[in-house]
């Protein structure tokens, strides 16, 4: 299973900047450009899903990149999506830094080996310091999914 398995290049999308300056209004963002794009059916209980997981306790993982993440009843796929915010946004990472790179991962609530793989597939693909500075300078969500998928078919 590649992380790739589960969004296209359609589900890559860059964020010019936010005048947002809290994570829950970034996540919000985000769930609202899902819902725009018909990826999800609606807002609330995925916004609520990941609000309940952020309470837990950050997932920003330090060096610009969150990963948000939660198993949602009445999901029926998981949905996966990398944005790309131009200017940093808020997160709470315990490193302080902005975030610029947000892989959010939503699986049904059954679901927990799939959430759970595709959580490590994406922390092992953004540990690599070499492949978070070619996601950040790629010239564009179309080039960011190619990175991902050459990363992905390498590991095969």
């Amino acid at each position: 299973m590649r992380v790739t398995d589960y969004f296209t290049e359609e589900d890559v999308l860059e964020i010019e900047g936010t005048r947002r300056n809290s994570k829950e209004e970034v996540i919000d963002l985000i769930i609202d450009a899902l819902v725009a794009r018909g990826r999800l059916p609606n807002k609330e209980p995925f916004l609520s899903a990941l609000m309940e997981r952020e309470a837990l306790g950050t997932t920003a993982i330090g060096e610009g990149v969150a990963i948000p993440h939660a198993r949602v009843r009445g999901l029926e796929s998981p949905v996966v999506s990398l944005f790309r915010f131009k200017r940093g946004v808020p997160f709470g990472a315990l490193d302080n830094t902005p975030v610029y790179l947000i892989f959010l991962v939503l699986a049904p609530e059954e679901a927990t080996e799939i959430h759970l793989r595709a959580l490590a597939q994406i922390t092992s693909l953004l540990r690599d310091q070499k492949m978070k500075e070619s996601l950040l300078a790629a010239p564009g969500p179309k080039e960011m999914y190619h990175l991902l998928r050459e990363e992905d078919e390498g590991e095969e």
